[in-house]
């Protein structure tokens, strides 16, 4: 693999987030720091550096491998002690992982699980992702019994990140409990690939939407929210009305786009993990290693909370302040 050098990159790599003057420094590294759930995930990160008394760096790759590498060996070589890293793609974990253990920095995979070189999972802070899915799954099940749609009437799209295993755990659970949770089947399913944004998610279920005019009513689910909102608003597009669809977010990052004017749509609800927590703990985690030599857990994972539009008030002032 080639890797960019910082001349070729352009600007600088580092973007200190907190400077602090202590010796212990930790680096985060996350794959699409522009995006919500990434920002606040930062934020808690930054936060518990603070906390802990120790210095801060943490750079958004944007989905570019090269520069992760890039920035994973600049920090190291800047004597950060400890790194929480959001892959863009798994396949990096090898090196990635080779790389902390060769400078002998610990290292937290955080959102997506990585693998040592040896097949060993690194340790990872985040949620279980089959098992988000499955809740995904059962709470569109009782929304397609409660809409009482006729079940040839109903086509399922699984909006997929097929680049991303988390990703695909989570599709995978939602299929799993869909259908053990109602009378829809396999055959129903419609499987579109998608690049994780909303744009084109957008897109995608348009294509869909076009290709399959056999089916009235939709169902559909994705590995985050903007899978799904991008859904709704495709249907919206289309000329659907809100009721014909339902699909339902994972991680709450548009749930105030979605709910906020008060105006249904197919976006139903998000299973809302508050990604601040993933932050916080990845630091948590690494700062107990490095100061009290704590080993670090296998896996650490985050419960979610079913927001719809019922209770979003209760959680609109964290979600769109």
């Amino acid at each position: 693999m080639k890797y960019l050098t910082l001349t070729a990159l352009g600007a600088a790599v580092l973007m200190p987030f907190a400077a602090q003057a202590d010796d212990i420094k930790i680096g985060y590294i996350n794959k699409m720091g522009d995006h919500p759930w990434f920002v606040a995930e930062v934020a808690g990160a930054a936060e518990a550096a603070k906390a802990g008394g120790a210095g801060f760096v943490s750079q958004d790759v944007q989905f570019n491998a090269d520069l992760t590498i890039t920035t994973l060996d600049t920090m190291i070589g800047d004597g950060v002690d400890g790194i929480a890293i959001v892959v863009p793609d798994r396949a990096l974990g090898p090196v990635v992982a080779a790389r902390a253990a060769e400078a002998g920095v610990p290292l937290v995979a955080v959102d997506d699980d990585i693998l040592d070189e040896a097949g060993n999972p690194v340790p990872y802070v985040g949620l279980n992702a089959f098992a988000i899915g499955e809740r995904v799954g059962e709470e569109l099940a009782n929304f397609y019994k409660a809409a009482g749609w006729d079940k040839g009437s109903v086509g399922i799209v699984s909006i997929e990140d097929r680049k991303a295993d988390t990703c695909m755990q989570r599709n995978g659970g939602a299929e799993k409990a869909l259908l053990a949770n109602s009378d829809l089947t396999e055959d129903q399913i419609v499987r579109a690939a998608y690049d994780n944004t909303m744009v084109n998610a957008i897109d995608v279920m348009t294509t869909t939407l076009t290709a399959n005019p056999q089916y009235e009513n939709w169902i559909f689910y994705a590995c985050n929210d903007d899978g799904v909102l991008g859904a709704a608003r495709a249907m919206e597009n289309s000329s659907y009305p809100a009721e014909t669809g339902i699909g339902i977010g994972i991680d709450g990052s548009r749930a105030c786009d979605a709910f906020g004017n008060g105006r249904a749509s197919a976006y139903k609800g998000t299973m809302w993990l508050n990604s601040e927590n993933h932050g916080r703990d990845a630091v948590a985690l690494l700062l107990a290693a490095i100061k009290d030599g704590t080993a670090l857990p296998a896996a650490t994972y985050s419960d979610p909370e079913f927001i719809t539009m019922d209770n979003f008030g209760e959680y609109k002032d964290r979600l769109c302040n």
